[in-house]
């Protein structure tokens, strides 16, 4: 897959994925929260990661992202990794798998592209 972008500008959507002592570390401080919803702000890595990039998760309350959820789905997953590569969001683990979430990731881009959402 060839990119117009550098890769010095390619968001790297694992380096979002909180390491396996940051996990342990937001569980504990979490457990001992007066919060209670900070336990499901972090509560996946999918949330870290769509909080992580784009400071927000996809509203699917709303119809217009409802619609962009089910045009992802349909989509071949192929499709959605290049156009999230295009739009400079690499969606790839080091083991090769993409990141928890994807498909959230590419909700957002595409909500972005139809002026749904603005990212500040």
């Amino acid at each position: 897959m060839s990119n117009q972008y550098a890769e010095e500008n390619l968001i790297r959507a694992a380096d979002y994925l909180p390491s396996e002592s940051e996990k342990a570390a937001m569980a504990e401080s979490v457990a001992g929260s007066a919060d209670p919803l900070a336990s499901l702000l972090y509560s996946d890595d999918r949330d870290t990661v769509l909080y992580g990039i784009f400071g927000d998760v996809p509203d699917y309350d709303n119809p217009d992202m409802e619609t962009l959820w089910d045009e992802v789905l349909d989509a071949d997953p192929e499709e959605i990794y290049e156009y999230c590569f295009k739009k400079g969001v690499d969606l790839f683990q080091d083991d090769g798998r993409p990141v928890p979430g994807w498909r959230d990731i590419a909700v957002m881009l595409k909500a972005i592209d139809k002026g749904l959402l603005e990212i500040a």
